[in-house]
């Protein structure tokens, strides 16, 4: 089973951007990012608030492409 960190760090890829500027897009402390790296496991709440900024920013990214 992936970890939330694994499953964004997927999500963020084909967007170009790293996945530590999602976090501090969403509001998260970057000190979470970092826990998790270092094996701590984050909240699902946490992942979703990161996942939904991932999620904004490649609709505004692709919408932006047919303007």
């Amino acid at each position: 089973m992936k970890t939330y960190l694994e499953q964004l760090n997927e999500q963020a890829s084909p967007t170009g951007m790293r996945l530590l500027d999602f976090f501090k897009l969403s509001g998260v402390p970057t000190s979470t990012y970092y826990r998790s790296l270092g094996g701590q496991e984050m909240r699902l709440s946490t992942a979703m608030k990161v996942e939904d900024a991932i999620r904004t920013y490649t609709l505004h990214k692709t919408q932006s492409e047919y303007e």
